[in-house]
């Protein structure tokens, strides 16, 4: 707007809710408010009063959100209010889906950085600046940004914010002007533990009833392991919802493989045993049984500790 160095536009982010993150979609639903505010001397005035003008009719440093859907809304008409002495104020509120590709590696024990980065399209960073707005600071609000305390969001737990300029690559040697707020955010694993790893566990240890049933009643093993092995199938069905189809293992993913081949290998161990018995070599049977009574929780155990002990990802 000015031709001494660039425009300085400063920026107060306030988060009003984030209602959901959707890790199937890589996605977050929240509604945002955005006031910016910069000085341009030509829309100066006489009087006390605030003039309002359409935000097409003066100049402003088209602010856009990089990672809104077309979902997302605008709260507000398009509308700013001009001080006096020229100070710009424009306020806004987004409110829908916002894009976020998330690093799933460590799903369900994982910690995402979520952010929302406003842009300036058309203006380098040599032409408009973004700065914190000093007012919001005075009041308390440090960064001049902050995320209301009563979200919505109920199964995950936001750990830090921050509010910081930074730079758009629209393509290389295109860098425009930006300003990102940035949150972390941490899954709450009780769900999972107690609706997927725990029911998981359980029916991996209900396949190891069949090193106890004696090795004459073939039938009663095999209706055992042969169940297992459904019921963990549809389980792994019912937990894919809830990803994207990833090109690679995640935790959970790699609980359910361990799962999956100890219950396999039970039902293996089933027909060895089986074959044993029908060729008079009871005694054999009974001694694998017995092995595999603690060969078998050893290595479900182990692994679990090898998946489960390092700290979020």
């Amino acid at each position: 707007a000015s031709g001494n160095g660039p425009t300085q536009v400063s920026v107060g982010i306030w988060i009003v809710d984030i209602s959901k993150i959707d890790s199937a979609e890589q996605s977050f639903t929240a509604e945002v408010a955005v006031v910016l505010r910069w000085h341009d001397p030509r829309l100066a005035h006489t009087g006390s009063g605030i003039v309002r003008y359409p935000l097409e009719q003066i100049w402003h440093p088209r602010v856009a959100v990089v990672n809104e859907t077309s979902s997302v809304s605008r709260k507000f008409p398009d509308y700013v209010e001009v001080e006096p002495d020229g100070t710009v104020n424009y306020r806004q509120r987004y409110a829908g889906a916002f894009t976020q590709p998330l690093r799933l590696r460590s799903f369900p024990f994982d910690r995402q950085t979520f952010h929302v980065q406003l842009v300036a399209v058309r203006y380098r960073p040599n032409e408009v600046t973004f700065v914190p707005d000093e007012d919001w600071i005075r009041n308390g609000l440090q960064r001049a940004g902050g995320i209301a305390p009563s979200i919505t969001l109920p199964d995950w737990t936001v750990e830090k914010w921050e509010t910081k300029p930074l730079t758009y690559a629209l393509s290389p040697g295109f860098e425009y002007s930006g300003y990102t707020f940035e949150f972390t955010a941490s899954r709450n694993v009780q769900h999972y533990i107690l609706k997927v790893i725990l029911p998981l566990v359980l029916i991996v240890m209900m396949s190891w009833s069949v090193f106890w049933i004696d090795p004459n009643t073939s039938n009663s093993q095999i209706s055992i392991a042969v169940t297992s092995m459904l019921t963990l199938i549809a389980y792994r069905f019912a937990v894919d919802s809830q990803l994207p189809r990833l090109p690679y293992m995640t935790r959970l993913d790699a609980f359910f493989l361990v799962s999956t081949l100890l219950v396999f290998f039970s039902l293996i161990e089933v027909l060895v045993t089986t074959i044993l018995d029908n060729k008079q070599q009871t005694e054999r049977a009974k001694k694998i049984d017995r092995y595999c009574r603690v060969i078998f929780p050893t290595v479900f155990a182990l692994a679990s500790i090898a998946i489960f002990a390092h700290p979020r990802g």
